[in-house]
């Protein structure tokens, strides 16, 4: 069984580029037979949930018991898994992955980057493919060699539909 997670922004509304961007890539992942999982949330999470949801996809919210109270929840999720901390939430969405994909987001959506690549880097999940999709990500100057090595940079969901 194939399966992706997807990291991103919680902050994006359905008005926004990156949540149409984040639909897109949901029904893409189901088209392409992934099941996928992702922060559980709204935002990018939201729409890569609806985008899985249009497709007939799964798509399996991992949240964290300390954000159950304040973020919305996502009506398009198949299921959802609620982790009693940070650690065990980012586990969750790591654990029988092979393929990441990290839409635009914050302080968060880096931790999640940095971890997986470092795995990967590290030797401890060779064989993972990590993704940054958007324009954001291709501009960026704050990626060293190494880094440019072992993650794939694509500007848009056209430019990764060829590649997945």
């Amino acid at each position: 069984m194939k399966i992706a997670t997807t990291f991103g922004s919680s902050q994006c509304s359905p008005d926004t580029p990156l949540y149409r961007e984040g639909v897109e890539l949901g029904r893409l992942l189901a088209q392409r037979g992934y099941r996928v999982k992702c922060g559980g949330y709204g935002g990018a999470m939201e729409a890569v949930s609806k985008g899985m949801a249009q497709e007939g996809g799964t798509c399996i919210g991992i949240g964290l018991k300390d954000f159950e109270a304040r973020r919305p929840p996502n009506p398009y999720l198949t299921e959802k898994i609620v982790a009693d901390n940070l650690y065990h939430r980012l586990q969750l969405l790591i654990e029988g992955s092979q393929l990441f994909i990290a839409q635009g987001g914050s302080i968060g959506t880096l931790n999640e980057i940095f971890m997986v690549t470092a795995m990967k880097y590290g030797g401890l999940k060779p064989d993972i493919r990590i993704i940054l999709l958007g324009d954001s990500y291709l501009r960026s100057t704050c990626f060293n060699e190494d880094f440019k090595k072992i993650v794939e940079f694509y500007g848009t969901i056209s430019e990764l539909k060829n590649h997945l």
